[in-house]
């Protein structure tokens, strides 16, 4: 700062070789001093107001304001998020579940900004086990996952048709056999059973099954890739080509795998509590540097972060001091 009225005295170091002007703040300036150290604070190292242990690691219930803007209201161990917690995004996310190690696992949910959603198993911070994901678009995918990806037996439902397919993915593509079940009213409908080839297209052998009429046909279908008419790209994709009806013979539709069972798995504390109840009594709040966990940075790290933005003066003198700090 270079304005006079703000330098108070002059002075010359001992060896007489510097002279110049060193600001010092008002008085009634000095609060606001505080303040404007704690807001850099906690933008550089964030915040953490909770529970310690003697090593003075976050230990237990606490709150947790990140630098990037990010929040977590939960249980910690260690340091560590652990047990439940809520991990609200800058960007408009929320995670509410299971952690172990700083890292989302077991049951949890997680809602995306784009109002998409995923309720299931977690590991180490990827869908992994058992889980429903809801598209933006209302689309529904339940089943297996490995990965962040469908992997194993699952059900796709479409939204605005109503139609269901039922099958097996593998790294998040759909392979073998499937099952497509079309509505034609509220009560009634009609399948058709197939199997996908390496592109996931229809390959091969395929039935319409017609649950009503007791009948099926049976068909095939052809790739015309190769023979486009005139005037096209020739391009045209699996045709499906069938004379043949015969009675229901469910022996000779492409089942779909039996599915495995699934490995016993004991429950977490988090997963049986399934929420934070009567959480304890908290202190004053100390700055903490903090594993930031985000998917998308934002700039302005101070929107949302109402517990600051109220923090009284009194609270600063209180609880800010040189220790609480750590260097910027």
């Amino acid at each position: 700062m270079t304005d006079e009225s703000k330098r108070d005295y002059e002075y010359v170091d001992e060896y007489g070789e510097f002279e110049g002007h060193e600001f010092v703040p008002e008085e009634e300036e000095d609060d606001q001093f505080e303040i404007d150290i704690t807001k850099r604070a906690v933008a550089e190292l964030g915040a953490f107001d909770g529970e310690r242990n003697s090593k003075n690691q976050r230990h237990g219930f606490g709150k947790a304001i990140l630098p990037n803007g990010d929040t977590h209201e939960g249980t910690y161990r260690n340091d560590q998020r652990h047990g439940y917690g809520e991990y609200k995004f800058k960007n408009g996310g929320r995670y509410n579940g299971c952690y172990k190690n700083d890292l989302r696992n077991g049951q949890g949910v997680m809602q995306y900004p784009d109002k998409s959603k995923y309720e299931g198993h977690w590991v180490d911070n990827e869908k992994d086990g058992n889980g429903t994901f809801t598209f933006s678009n209302k689309d529904k995918f339940s089943g297996s996952w490995k990965n962040n990806v469908e992997h194993g037996d699952g059900t796709y439902s479409f939204f605005k048709s109503k139609v269901v397919l039922k099958g097996v993915w593998s790294n998040g593509k759909r392979v073998s056999n499937f099952q497509f079940y079309f509505p034609t009213s509220a009560s009634s409908g009609f399948t058709f059973h197939g199997t996908w080839d390496d592109n996931e297209n229809f390959a091969g052998e395929g039935y319409f099954v017609f649950e009503d009429s007791m009948c099926m046909q049976r068909g095939i279908h052809v790739n015309y890739n190769n023979y486009g008419t005139a005037g096209t790209s020739g391009k045209i994709g699996p045709v499906w080509c069938s004379n043949n009806i015969l009675p229901i013979i469910t022996g000779l539709l492409p089942g779909l795998p039996k599915k495995k069972p699934g490995l016993k798995k004991s429950l977490s504390s988090c997963e049986k509590v399934g929420e934070i109840t009567d959480p304890p009594v908290i202190g004053s709040v100390s700055t903490s540097s903090s594993r930031v966990e985000m998917y998308v940075l934002k700039d302005d790290l101070w929107t949302d972060m109402d517990e600051l933005e109220s923090c009284e003066e009194s609270d600063v003198k209180q609880g800010v001091n040189e220790n609480d700090i750590e260097q910027l």
